[in-house]
């Protein structure tokens, strides 16, 4: 038994073993560069879609001419009074575009937004010859209500490629109030 003793090794020799230093700061490191991976993730993501939407070189300059936000008659299909930019939720409205003072060999549509940025109103998409009828673009009432949503309307004429927009040519932001 005792030859079993002075094999081992003295405890004074475990010097040999050495412990991994404890360096806070490495794991804070790792930390800042994970998030910095993740921010420039996200910043490629954030370029990607912006050439998808607004391709270089795809501005004409280009400007639609938007006459004005009138209220609307849905009965006759005619606007109604001066040029507003508030209106009740009991009104209904449309904007008037003079679709002539666009290119003929673009192709645009015109649309109404809510507040929710749901489509509420819509004309197009076609050349501006083949809108000339629909000058009037109304906003349409939600399904199932008798009244605008109370909120900000957004009016915008924009120019096509493929299906998707990409350049606003005009815009009109309107105000229904609560009453």
């Amino acid at each position: 038994m005792l030859s079993l003793i002075e094999r081992t090794a003295p405890l004074d020799k475990l010097a040999a073993v050495r412990a991994a230093p404890y360096d806070p700061v490495r794991s804070l490191y790792r930390a800042l560069l994970f998030f910095d991976l993740v921010a420039i993730l996200i910043l490629a993501v954030g370029i990607a879609e912006f050439l998808y939407f607004e391709p270089p070189g795809q501005g004409t300059g280009v400007k639609a001419t938007i006459v004005g936000v009138y209220q609307y008659d849905p009965a006759t299909r005619t606007t109604i009074g001066p040029d507003r930019s508030t209106f009740l939720r009991t009104e209904q409205f449309a904007a008037v575009v003079d679709w002539t003072s666009l290119h003929q060999d673009i192709t645009v549509d015109a649309r109404w937004y809510d507040s929710f940025e749901a489509i509420v109103g819509r004309v197009g998409p076609g050349t501006p010859g083949q809108l000339a009828g629909e000058a009037i673009v109304p906003v349409g009432v939600p399904a199932g209500l008798k009244h605008n949503l109370p909120g900000q309307y957004v009016f915008v004429v924009e120019r096509l490629d493929n299906g998707v927009p990409v350049e606003v040519l005009a815009r009109r932001i309107v105000l229904v109030e609560r009453e």
